[in-house]
């Protein structure tokens, strides 16, 4: 079997035990480390603790181990980072599966050009984000959604109704459903139908 391989951080051959304990001292002290400070801790000469940082190339390896330490950090990041990732995607699957159920209760002849035109942004908005580019949509519809809602006024309550219907058929499918119903067929009611719109309304 081979001998492990002595890192520069690690004691190194024939390093006295006392000098290598010294080292130690230093390379903790993080990037502001002096040898006068490890001097100071240990209350030993600097001409002394020079000259084992010297013998020993206390500044080459402590850069050593920083440079390792800046790299297990990064790592450490980086997972961190694709855990979050996974975490949020099924957040948001499970919460994209509710939202398109709610959005089955809404009678979508009922909506406003404006509540149309709020959901399309959001809906834009969720998939720029998702596939990581930035979020410009209010360049292209103005501060209050304005080329939208134009557009959506000028259609006729039917055509109001199959835009939102599309929309919601496209987010069931990002949900991984079925294409959604209209809430005609909802068995609380066309009461119940018209307090989830006028609730989901004032909710935005």
């Amino acid at each position: 079997m081979s001998e492990p391989e002595i890192l520069p951080w690690d004691r190194q051959d024939r390093e006295p035990e006392k000098a290598y304990g010294y080292f130690v001292l230093y390379r903790d002290l993080g990037r502001t480390r002096t040898v006068a400070k490890v001097a100071t801790e240990v209350n030993k000469s600097r001409d002394y603790l020079h000259k084992l940082a010297t013998a020993w190339k206390w500044v080459q390896r402590a850069q050593a181990w920083d440079r390792e330490e800046d790299r297990l950090y990064v790592e450490g990041l980086a997972e961190q980072r694709r855990d979050m990732a996974k975490r949020h995607a099924r957040i948001s699957s499970a919460l994209q599966a509710k939202i398109v159920a709610r959005l089955q209760t809404i009678d979508a002849s009922k909506l406003s050009p404006g509540d149309i035109a709020r959901w399309l942004e959001v809906a834009t908005r969720v998939e720029r984000l998702a596939l990581g580019l930035p979020d410009s949509t209010t360049s292209h519809t103005g501060p209050d959604g304005g080329p939208i809602r134009a557009e959506v006024e000028q259609m006729s309550a039917a055509q109001r109704g199959d835009f939102f219907r599309a929309l919601m058929a496209e987010a069931a499918a990002r949900a991984g459903q079925g294409s959604p119903t209209s809430g005609s067929g909802d068995p609380a009611g066309d009461d119940e139908q018209e307090e989830s719109a006028g609730a989901a309304a004032s909710e935005e």
